[in-house]
């Protein structure tokens, strides 16, 4: 029965797509030459020019011989399932292929290590044995998404700046990454450069900033560009900037302050219903937040610095629906300041005894 609707199911589709299709067996899968691992349409199994091969969550397909398609054109290979290669086997697909793999999906090596197996696209080697298993979702090639695993993308007004910062996981092929602004999110300009790690599977943090930003709310995205010439972007981050050389709305006093204090925070100019407190250390890590409500001009708060902060240079945000204002601070251990106070009051004492014997 289940048979007879996979079949059903890929007759349909490909009729009303006018596309030839194959389909895994959905009892398992097999491997990728035996033509019992597939249900195919029109073409017979196993897939040869097949526009659109699909393995379904049920089924795992494993490839035991170099599997060469680069003659048939562009392909798509859609993994619910499992990929595995058997050690020195290869997937070769024509340029503009794409293999996607879906949530739950995976690519897996054999036990070769290196270029062992490799998954090629337009000549490229997208993935090798080396990078190791890999899960969804994941997309390598002309798929129209970012070829990467972007785990996080942030944009945050610092003092004279604008402060980004993105995390990616996987990268596939990735050659540079673009930070682009606009002011109506339809006219983008460039801001700045910085190139990826190529192939990588591992944790990739990045950092970048706009010293140049535009006044008012500006929008930025992340644009992936892969050694191919390939692009595609990420999600787009509006960000308010107020110029702090003008009155910035709010003061802070220390603004060099021990662990486990408090900086008392006045808002000058200020009329708002709910005011978000944030501090956030020069890499954007947020480590306190406060909503305060009813915010009028002279009101003082109390901020407190944690005695688990390290010390170093902190951004105050306060931020409203209309306004954004942010100031530095520096933190620093307790005992600093106070042998900065002993150090004052010994060299003094020291002086008062000098002048004494002379």
């Amino acid at each position: 029965m289940k048979k007879i609707i996979i079949l059903l199911f890929i007759v349909v589709f490909s009729n009303r797509l006018s596309i030839a299709a194959c389909v895994t067996n959905g009892v398992g899968g097999g491997t990728w030459s035996d033509a019992s691992t597939w249900l195919c349409h029109p073409e017979s199994a196993p897939p040869g020019c097949t526009s659109l091969i699909t393995i379904l969550a049920t089924d795992s397909v494993y490839i035991s011989g170099t599997i060469d398609l680069t003659s048939c054109g562009p392909l798509t290979i859609v993994v619910y399932g499992r990929l595995g290669f058997k050690t020195g086997k290869k997937l070769k697909l024509a340029d503009g292929s794409i293999f996607d793999i879906k949530a739950d999906g995976a690519i897996t090596p054999g036990g070769g290590g290196g270029s062992s197996n490799y998954l090629e696209i337009g000549g490229n080697q997208v993935w090798t044995a080396d990078d190791g298993r890999q899960e969804g979702p994941l997309t390598y090639g002309s798929s129209g998404v970012l070829p990467i695993k972007l785990l996080s993308f942030e944009a945050n007004a610092n003092s004279d700046k604008i402060d980004l910062r993105w995390i990616t996981s996987v990268e596939v092929n990735n050659d540079f990454f673009t930070i682009e602004r606009s002011l109506d999110g339809k006219v983008w300009e460039s801001v700045s450069y910085i190139d990826g790690a190529g192939n990588s599977n591992q944790i990739m943090e990045y950092f970048d900033s706009d010293f140049n930003p535009k006044k008012g709310i500006s929008y930025y995205r992340l644009k992936q560009t892969d050694f191919n010439g390939n692009y595609s972007f990420s999600n787009i981050i509006p960000v308010k900037f107020i110029d702090n050389s003008e009155n910035s709305g709010i003061s802070l006093f220390p603004n060099i302050v021990n662990r486990g204090e408090n900086v008392k925070v006045r808002f000058e100019d200020v009329f708002e219903e709910k005011i978000l407190m944030v501090l956030r250390d020069i890499k954007g890590q947020e480590f306190y937040s406060k909503v305060i409500v009813n915010v009028e001009d002279g009101i003082l708060v109390a901020f407190p610095i944690n005695s688990s902060i390290p010390p170093g240079i902190y951004l105050v945000t306060a931020s409203s629906e209309n306004q954004v204002y942010s100031q530095n601070i520096s933190v620093i251990k307790y005992f600093l300041l106070n042998h900065l106070d002993f150090l004052v009051s010994f060299t003094s004492l020291k002086m008062r005894s000098f002048t004494k014997k002379i």
